[in-house]
């Protein structure tokens, strides 16, 4: 096997976590030292049992399983981690011998991200593995449903705005029924509505936006998008008409009101402005705009 130890001691800032588990002893030892010199903490355990236990006690940020040990069967090991809650979302990547094409297929079927064959160099290893950590990292930033960037990007988007100081509002967008719509029609048919939305929304942008603006999804019925003053307007009222005219492919029964969306606007740019203070001016705008009747754009500017 073409593996090495890593050169040199220096040990490179955290990078977080990496649980391997392989019963060649050897092997377990090349791959530590390589993790670590370029900042991983690593636990490395010999068989199925000890993983879990691992598990039990601290959720890694990568996994590495072998698909074959001698001490119990590694695919059944990532069905195994793959059900456990420390390991549902955790990024694993198995070993495979070279002369068992057949094992690394099994070790995908049962849930592995991706395959590294035996003999194998120790920067493919690194370079699979921070891939994998990286795309996992931006997969937790998304919304499951809609796939829009969720809180810790929208909070970031708006931080990097304010600081920036230059001109931009938010619409800060909400569904109108949706809790009756979910209530009489089931979580499915919700869901069908919230990824309508975020469609919606998403082509009045492309349509209405430039390529800076930003779209995002706070979760459950709420979503927020950030343009240029001079087109929030234009891009709000786009987002109703479309939205009146989708939802009634959806919501065909009369059992409940039609839903309909509140879009309330905030001028970003107005200084002194907190990320705190913008949340709190656009909740005040949208409460305005609940009280109105069917879908409605109601910027802050008008309430003055």
């Amino acid at each position: 096997m073409n593996l090495r130890f890593a050169s040199g001691e220096r040990r490179a800032p955290c990078e977080g976590t990496i649980l391997i588990v392989d019963d060649d002893t050897r092997l377990r030892e090349i791959l530590r030292a390589n993790f670590e010199v370029v900042g991983y903490d690593v636990v490395d355990v010999h068989d199925a049992a000890s993983a879990l236990a691992v598990l039990d006690s601290q959720r890694p940020d990568a996994i590495v399983v072998d698909v074959l040990p001698a001490a119990g069967n590694g695919s059944e090991l990532v069905r195994t981690i793959r059900r456990h809650p420390q390991g549902a979302n955790v990024p694993v990547i198995v070993l495979s011998a070279r002369m068992h094409p057949d094992d690394a297929i099994r070790g995908l079927d049962a849930g592995a991200d991706d395959v590294v064959v035996k003999p194998f160099a120790p920067e493919e290893m690194m370079a699979r593995v921070r891939g994998k950590i990286r795309r996992a990292a931006e997969d937790a930033a998304l919304q499951p449903l809609t796939k829009l960037p969720a809180n810790g990007p929208i909070e970031a988007e708006i931080r990097s705005r304010l600081a920036a100081r230059t001109p931009w509002s938010v619409l800060y967008i909400d569904l109108d029924g949706f809790k009756a719509f979910n209530d009489a029609f089931g979580f499915a048919s919700g869901d069908q509505v919230i990824v309508l939305t975020a469609t919606t929304i998403a082509e009045a942008v492309r349509k209405h936006g430039a390529a800076d603006d930003f779209v995002g999804h706070v979760g459950g019925d709420d979503f927020v998008v950030i343009v240029a003053p001079a087109r929030a307007r234009e891009v709000g009222e786009s987002i109703v008409a479309a939205f009146d005219r989708e939802i009634r492919t959806v919501q065909r029964d009369t059992r409940v009101p039609c839903c309909t969306v509140s879009i309330a606007i905030v001028n970003g740019s107005r200084f002194p402005s907190t990320y705190e203070q913008i949340g709190e001016r656009a909740a005040a705008v949208k409460k305005e705009a609940k009280r109105r009747r069917g879908s409605v754009v109601v910027s802050e500017a008008e309430l003055r």
